[in-house]
């Protein structure tokens, strides 16, 4: 967590709303609401309780969570927009647990979205950006980082199976694999 900045309570919530399938409201902001006074990173103008239902009522807006009401209690759980946005966090954080050095593996991803989908087609391309892939064509991305469960998911959430394929592979050419290598790493790979 970060210690001496102000929380991100809207990254709290998606973090935490990631571990289950749903979870009531009250229970969240009452969670919250407890990290932030523990680490002592609230703003000082603006009660916490009240920041937090803030975040979450926009959330809700903006169709990141999705909330059920039911005669108990209210209920908050991701949206397929939420976990993009979260996945999307992770990518930028410093913190991510994915290896950086290569198993010999490369990951291709080959996108046909079509045009009538552009919104899809802009949210994969940045995350494919945000993780570091390589576009070597106009519909196929690249890496040697193991992400491909992370694309795996992504497809699913977003409805896509049938136009985003995932494939990995140790076997390319010499001459592509060379490429490759100089892409990512910029600097020629020794024979061996």
């Amino acid at each position: 967590m970060k210690s001496k900045q102000k929380m991100n309570v809207q990254e709290l919530i998606l973090r935490l709303l990631s571990k289950k399938r749903a979870y009531k409201r009250d229970d969240i902001i009452e969670h919250i609401e407890t990290l932030i006074e523990k680490n002592g990173t609230g703003t000082h103008t603006t009660k916490p309780k009240y920041a937090i239902s803030r975040a979450i009522k926009r959330m809700v807006d903006e169709d990141i969570l999705a909330e059920y009401e039911t005669e108990q209690s209210s209920f908050l759980s991701l949206t397929s927009s939420g976990r993009h946005k979260l996945r999307s966090i992770k990518l930028s954080s410093q913190s991510h647990l994915i290896s950086t050095t290569w198993d010999g593996y490369w990951r291709m991803v080959i996108i046909d979205i079509p045009d009538t989908r552009k919104k899809d087609q802009d949210a994969v391309r940045y995350i494919l950006k945000k993780a570091q892939f390589v576009q070597i064509k106009n519909s196929v991305w690249i890496t040697p980082y193991p992400l491909e469960h992370m694309m795996i998911n992504m497809k699913e959430d977003m409805g896509l199976r049938d136009e985003i394929m995932v494939l990995v592979t140790n076997k390319l050419d010499p001459i592509t694999e060379q490429v490759l290598f100089e892409k990512f790493t910029g600097k020629e790979k020794k024979e061996d």
